[in-house]
């Protein structure tokens, strides 16, 4: 999340050129991540009450549509449009203060929420967690409740009958307690290798979501969809402003194909569906903010990093600025989320994916 250049780079382009709401035919959002409220003595994963206040208040007073997350996902699948400029609300990890600080606010903007609830910490009793009544308390009151594994491990680090053990004690778990599994997931720390999003699809759900920035557009990949983090370093109401503006590029493919990378520095390759105008002026970003030696060709973007990513969670971030007529001032916003030389936080991949 170390985005000091892209954040600079915008800052600038924000007074330069503005960036001016369009109404646009929509098949893109932009999908917002917050975890908690109001708990500052834990600022990564914190958004403070005045932080999200300005949120919601950007969000009304801008002409955004803020949609459940369900009809994301389905426009994905080309079943309707969305609304122009829709934005969709997602909570991790179910902290008893988006009950106390962050739903009332939300429910009172009208903007519906899906929480994902990893059920280990809900079963145990966790202090700071919710309860399974206050779950079904929220669920009642018109939350939607995402799935986010047992044990909220590493998947990349676990082996495969692992996944497949901790996706079965997790629905069984939102059985016993709700009477329902939902059908949407989200990785815990936005981790995935390719085995782990097939395990994810073949256990039923519809879609799987990471940690990674970026738009989301109908080329998508479906089982690791972007969703933009907030927290109190990157909820800072400018930025904010500016990521909910953001567009899919649209990139058919990038290589390597599986986020856990086999090599480091790896050679990034991103296909695109057809040339933009200005591609060779696209910017990518490393995972320490540092920008990367990027060679755009015709519908292709070659990133090839210099020196080796740091072990751990890697996140690619690449910025173009849009001179389409109706969408100038905006910036188009593709994020990838690897994990380096593997290991995250000290724990090592399971060797099924050396």
């Amino acid at each position: 999340m170390k985005l000091l250049l892209i954040r600079l780079c915008f800052a600038t382009a924000l007074f330069t050129v503005g960036i001016v709401p369009v109404a646009l035919a929509s098949d893109t959002a932009v999908i917002l991540m917050y975890h908690r409220f109001g708990e500052s003595h834990l600022p990564t994963t914190n958004t403070t009450v005045a932080q999200l206040e300005d949120h919601i208040a950007a969000l009304q007073d801008g002409g955004y549509t803020v949609v459940p997350l369900a009809d994301v996902v389905s426009a994905l699948n080309g079943e309707h449009n969305l609304p122009p400029r829709a934005i969709a609300i997602t909570v991790d990890d179910a902290y008893r203060s988006f009950l106390t600080t962050g739903w009332p606010r939300f429910k009172a903007a009208g903007f519906p929420v899906t929480l994902f609830v990893a059920t280990e910490g809900v079963d145990a009793g966790y202090s700071d967690t919710l309860t399974w009544n206050e779950i079904l308390t929220l669920q009642r009151d018109g939350v939607v409740i995402g799935a986010h594994s047992h044990n909220h491990s590493h998947f990349p680090s676990l082996s495969a009958a692992t996944v497949a053990q901790d996706l079965a004690e997790m629905s069984a778990a939102f059985e016993r307690a709700l009477g329902d599994v939902p059908d949407v997931f989200a990785y815990p720390y936005g981790e995935a290798g390719r085995a782990d999003m097939t395990a994810v699809r073949n256990a039923g759900f519809v879609a799987g979501f990471g940690q990674h920035s970026g738009a989301v557009g109908p080329l998508a990949d479906r089982f690791y969809l972007p969703r933009f983090a907030l927290n109190e370093q990157f909820g800072r109401l400018e930025r904010f402003r500016l990521i909910i503006e953001t567009l899919p590029l649209p990139v058919v493919s990038i290589s390597p194909v599986d986020p856990v990378l086999q090599s480091n520095p790896p050679a990034i390759t991103i296909e695109l569906t057809d040339s933009l105008p200005n591609l060779e002026n696209v910017t990518c970003f490393g995972p320490s903010g540092e920008q990367l030696n990027v060679v755009a060709g015709t519908n292709t973007v070659s990133v090839n990093p210099t020196s080796s990513f740091p072990a751990g969670r890697a996140r690619l971030n690449c910025t173009l600025r849009s001179v389409d007529r109706l969408t100038q001032g905006r910036w188009y916003w593709y994020g990838w989320q690897m994990i380096a030389e593997f290991e995250s936080e000290g724990i090592a991949v399971h060797p099924r994916y050396r």
